[in-house]
């Protein structure tokens, strides 16, 4: 298992529904969120780190990114 930092950007009002659909993803354990911050009126930033495998995590992602809207984003940041 690795620990990858993840980050959403988008509408404030998706920000706990898309960390609780990363927590409850098979395979992959939320460990930490930070709080999310503002971007603009309407925009968050939410990072979080999960435990995963690649693989799984992955499909987390993909799952989640079908249903986002558009201008929206969840992406594995690089440290």
């Amino acid at each position: 298992m690795t620990l990858y930092r993840i980050k959403f950007e988008g509408p404030a009002d998706l920000a706990v529904r898309i960390a609780t659909e990363l927590a409850d993803a098979d395979g992959v354990d939320l460990t930490s969120s930070k709080p999310p911050t503002v971007i603009d009126e309407r925009s968050v930033s939410l990072d979080m780190t999960v435990e995963a495998n690649e693989r799984e995590v992955s499909a987390a992602l993909a799952a989640i990114r079908d249903d986002l809207p558009p201008g929206a984003s969840i992406q594995i940041i690089d440290d």
